[in-house]
């Protein structure tokens, strides 16, 4: 039986992600709570972050361990990826309707805020099938089937309309193409040899309407004065470290209950579990 990975089940992601995106606060609130959802699992060795990003996210959760690769098709982030330190065994350029890696070879595979950017799902779920070895897991976080309804300009709007094309540019700004049930998530699994094992909400109500009038508050992909300050090219100066600092001490009394919030019958984000059956 193969060894599970190390994670830091006990750790306060919500300091921690305030600290290391606290360029955009709304986006340290989600992510903290999607990384405290996944350190309550198990990872078995080796374990292929798709869709890893610069590294930065899976460093907090499992630090720097053998047994970890990743890959991404956003090239720009992939030197940041292989300089973390995280992924030991390489990072790799490649999609999911095509993996360098061969059939059964990991023992899990993990996504966060990944799957829900990918327009053909159906045509990629094979292939990440077919890199798990026979009870090997495959684990989601993803935005929910209740996201839509959940934010903020969805619920407070005028009009069912209004409510509508709210929505609507929310999944266009975020690039989202599905939000699937945990029903629907049982046929896409059952369709490539993957046995649904577990499905559940994370993110609650409160927490996503706070997370959409965060991103309007901060103007999250667009200009502002907080934006620019935090903007990379001005690291040099040698003041964001301050501003680092005051942004995750104002905030994080402020989100605490947030992130400490029971979830459980409705929720913006959804974890999803499979195993790899035998076919």
């Amino acid at each position: 039986m193969a060894d599970n990975l190390r994670v830091f089940k006990d750790k306060d992601y919500l300091s921690d992600f305030l600290h290391r995106y606290w360029f955009a606060p709304p986006v340290a609130l989600w992510r903290s709570i999607e990384a405290k959802t996944l350190a309550t699992l198990d990872f078995p060795s080796p374990m292929l972050d798709f869709g890893c990003g610069d590294g930065l996210y899976t460093e907090a959760i499992f630090g720097k361990q053998p047994g970890i690769f990743g890959n991404d098709i956003a090239a720009a982030e992939l030197p940041g990826a292989r300089n973390s330190g995280v992924y030991q065994h390489g990072v790799q350029f490649a999609d999911g309707h095509h993996l360098p890696y061969a059939d059964g070879f990991f023992g899990s595979l993990y996504s966060n805020s990944v799957i829900e950017h990918i327009p053909d799902l159906q045509n990629v779920l094979p292939e990440l099938s077919r890199v798990l070895r026979k009870d090997g897991l495959i684990i989601f976080t993803v935005p929910s089937d209740k996201f839509r309804s959940l934010l903020d300009g969805f619920r407070t709007a005028a009009s069912k309309q209004e409510a509508e094309a709210y929505a609507t540019t929310i999944d266009k700004k975020f690039a989202h193409h599905h939000y699937h049930t945990a029903d629907e998530w049982r046929v896409l699994f059952g369709q490539v040899g993957i046995q649904l094992i577990n499905a559940r909400y994370y993110i609650s109500p409160a927490t996503e309407a706070q997370w959409d009038r965060m991103n309007r508050e901060y103007n999250i992909g667009g200009r502002s004065l907080f934006n620019l300050l935090a903007s990379p090219r001005l690291r040099p100066l040698g003041y964001q470290g301050l501003m680092r600092n005051i942004v995750r001490d104002r905030l994080l009394p402020k989100l605490r209950s947030l992130y400490d919030e029971k979830v459980t019958d409705s929720g913006g984000g959804m974890l999803v579990v499979g195993r790899k059956m035998e076919r």
